[in-house]
This record gives C-alpha cells, sequence and structure tokens, in this order.
C-alpha cells in the first residue's frame, strides 16, 4: 500500500489504499485537510504542493489545470487534493492557509 505523507504542522503520515484521493487519504489518516467545495474541485482550498513522488500521482486533467491556472498556481508540483488520485507514496505540503505563497519545490522534489 502507498504511504502518504502530509507536511504541515498537524501533519500525518500513513499507508492508504491505492487510487484514493489525496483529500481522501488525508481524511483516512485523520488530518483535516480544507476543502470548501465539497472535493468537487471549484475551490483551490484543498490545494497541496508535490515534494516527492509526483510521479505517484495520477495525471491532471484539464478541469484541475484550469482551476490551478486561474490562480496563478502554473508550476507542475501544485495538485487539489481532491482530483490527485495516490498510485505509490507521495510526500505534499500543505500551505498553512489558502492564500499563502507557495514555497518553491526543490527540482528533485517534483520528481
Amino acid at each position: 500500500m502507498p504511504r502518504v505523507t502530509f507536511l504541515h504542522t498537524d501533519g500525518r503520515s500513513g499507508e492508504v489504499e491505492e487510487n484514493v484521493s489525496l483529500l481522501e487519504a488525508a481524511k483516512e489518516l485523520g488530518f483535516r485537510l480544507n476543502h470548501d467545495c465539497g472535493g468537487n474541485a471549484s475551490c483551490t482550498t484543498c490545494r497541496v504542493e508535490v515534494q516527492m513522488g509526483q510521479e505517484h500521482l495520477s495525471e491532471i486533467d484539464f478541469d484541475e489545470q484550469d482551476l490551478l491556472d486561474r490562480e496563478a498556481l502554473t508550476e507542475p508540483w501544485h495538485r487539489l487534493a481532491c482530483q490527485a488520485r495516490v498510485l505509490g507514496d507521495v510526500v505534499v505540503r500543505v500551505p498553512e492557509a489558502k492564500w499563502e505563497q507557495p514555497q518553491r519545490a526543490t527540482s528533485e522534489a517534483r520528481g
């Protein structure tokens, strides 16, 4: 089973079933991840920054990319937790607040 790690002051890490969304993984691990729209990909409150294992997430689809583009989150390490499905081990950083300035992921972390 893949291991998911949420980097945050209240972060969690643990194994989850393959093909669950990062949002579902957070719920399973007892980590409260904001998702104002209920996980319907119509806001960006569940935005995460992939630090390691980007290749272990599902491909980004048009709707997710469009929403990230509208928020000027165009770097490839940004994902919406409600849309990104876990296929293997992954480490994501969760901003403390929705509008927190993103931290640049290293080229190694972006996979």
